[in-house]
C-alpha cells in the first residue's frame, strides 16, 4: 500500500464519519490515488476479498439510484468489498479497509462505513459477482459538507456518535477485574487512546484489550444477535481496532508484532482475536 507522508495518529484523530457531502465531484488526482491503495490491497490480501471504486454516473438523483435510504446524501461514490460467503477472515478485512479509509482521510475526504443501510440489489448491479460471493460492506466516500443533513444528526445522536466508553471499560490488566492503568502505559497510552477513539458499527466498541506481561490480547466482546447477517460486522470492528493499534504503535517507534496466543486466558463471553507481543520492552 501507498505509504502516507502525514501522520496515521492525526488522521485517526480527525476522521469521523460522513453521511452528508458536497455533491461535486472527487479530484481527478485524489481517484487516481484511491484507485491505486485498493490495487495494492486487492494484492496484499490473502483471503478472498475484492474491493472495488463504484461511481454512479447515471442520472442527478445519485442517492435514490443507490439505494442508500436517504442515509447518505450528496456523493455518488463508494469503495465495495466483495467475499466468498464461506469467508472467516473479516477480521483483515476491517484491518485493510480501515487502512484506505485513513488515506482518504488524509486526501481531505469524508468517509462512512455502511453495514447495511444500503439496498443491496442497487449496488450489485455495478460488481461483478460470483454466485459464491456476496457483498459484505460498503464505505461512502466524498467531500464533506459543513452543514449536516437532518437525518445523520438524528443517527448520530441515537448512535452517541460523539461517545466513547471510558478505558477503564475497554482495557484491563491481566484480567477483566483489574482496568489497566493507562496513564502508566508508556507509549501505548497513545495507542490504546487511537483503539478506544475507533469507529465501530452502530458505536457498540466490542474491542476488549488485555494486558498479560509483553502481549496486549485483543478480545470481542459481542452484542447479542448483533451484526452478523451475511457479514460479521463486530470482527470487522476488530480489524479496525487492529489497524489503529498497529499503525499508531509503528509511528511512535513501538517495536512488535501480531501473534496468535497459543497458551492464552480465555474470559466468558469474549471471543479470542488476535495479541501485539511486544518488542520494544524487553
Amino acid at each position: 500500500m501507498m505509504e502516507p507522508k502525514v501522520s496515521y495518529i492525526k488522521w485517526i484523530q480527525e476522521r469521523i464519519s460522513v453521511r452528508t457531502y458536497e455533491g461535486r465531484e472527487i479530484k481527478k488526482d485524489d481517484l487516481v490515488k484511491l484507485s491505486q491503495v485498493i490495487k495494492d490491497v486487492n494484492n496484499v490480501m490473502n483471503t478472498q476479498v475484492k474491493l472495488s471504486l463504484i461511481q454512479n454516473d447515471s442520472g442527478s438523483d445519485q442517492n435514490q439510484k443507490l439505494g442508500t435510504y436517504g442515509v447518505i446524501k450528496g456523493t455518488k461514490t463508494f469503495i465495495s468489498a466483495v467475499i466468498q460467503k464461506d469467508e472467516k477472515e473479516v477480521v483483515e478485512l476491517g484491518y485493510y479497509l480501515e487502512k484506505v479509509i485513513l488515506y482518504a482521510t488524509g486526501l481531505g475526504l469524508g468517509t462512512c462505513w455502511l453495514g447495511g443501510t444500503y439496498n443491496r440489489k442497487d449496488f450489485e448491479e455495478y460488481i461483478d459477482l460470483g454466485k459464491d460471493e456476496t457483498l459484505a460492506v460498503l464505505i461512502a466516500i466524498g467531500y464533506k459538507k459543513d452543514q449536516q443533513s437532518l437525518m445523520e444528526t438524528a443517527m448520530r445522536i441515537m448512535a452517541k456518535s460523539n461517545q466513547r466508553k471510558p478505558s477503564s471499560e475497554l482495557f484491563f490488566d491481566q484480567d477483566l477485574e483489574h482496568p489497566l492503568d493507562v496513564n502508566r502505559s508508556g507509549d501505548y497510552a497513545k495507542v490504546l487512546e487511537m483503539v478506544r477513539i475507533a469507529p465501530s458499527a452502530s458505536n457498540k466498541q466490542p474491542w476488549r484489550i488485555i494486558k498479560n506481561n509483553e502481549f496486549y490480547a485483543l478480545y470481542c466482546f459481542r452484542t447479542p444477535g448483533y451484526g452478523i447477517m451475511n457479514y460479521d460486522l463486530q470482527m470487522n470492528d476488530m480489524g479496525i481496532a487492529k489497524c489503529h493499534f498497529e499503525l499508531s504503535a509503528i509511528e511512535l517507534g513501538l517495536k512488535g508484532r501480531w501473534i496468535k496466543q497459543e497458551t492464552r486466558p480465555e474470559f466468558p463471553n469474549l471471543d479470542y482475536v488476535v495479541s501485539w507481543e511486544c518488542l520494544s520492552e524487553f
